[in-house]
C-alpha cells in the first residue's frame, strides 16, 4: 500500500493529453496484441496483451492469460488477434 500511494503521489500532475496529429486521421484507431508463448508453465497457458490507440493517447490495455493451451506460437498468435478483433468491433 506504501508503494501505491508513493506511485500516486509521485504521477499526480501526469494526464492524457488529446492533440491533433501531424499525419493521419486524428480519430484513427490503432490496435496492437502480442503473445508471449507458453509463459505459466503450470496451466501451460499463453500470456496476451492488448492495447488501443486514439489521438496517440492509450485508451484501452489489457495483459490476460489465454483461455485456451495452444501447440505453437502461431496458433497463440492467431487466437489473441481474432481475439482483440473481437474487442475492437
Amino acid at each position: 500500500m506504501k508503494w501505491v500511494l508513493q506511485y500516486l503521489r509521485g504521477n499526480a500532475r501526469l494526464d492524457l493529453v488529446f492533440q491533433r496529429l501531424k499525419t493521419g486521421n486524428p480519430r484513427e484507431l490503432q490496435g496492437y496484441v502480442d503473445v508471449d508463448y507458453v509463459r505459466d508453465f503450470d496451466q501451460q497457458r499463453s500470456t496476451m496483451g492488448y492495447m488501443f490507440i486514439v489521438a496517440e493517447c492509450i485508451i484501452c490495455w489489457k495483459t490476460e492469460l489465454q483461455d485456451t493451451v495452444t501447440f505453437s506460437t502461431m496458433e497463440a498468435e492467431y487466437m489473441a488477434t481474432v481475439e482483440v478483433l473481437k474487442k475492437a468491433l
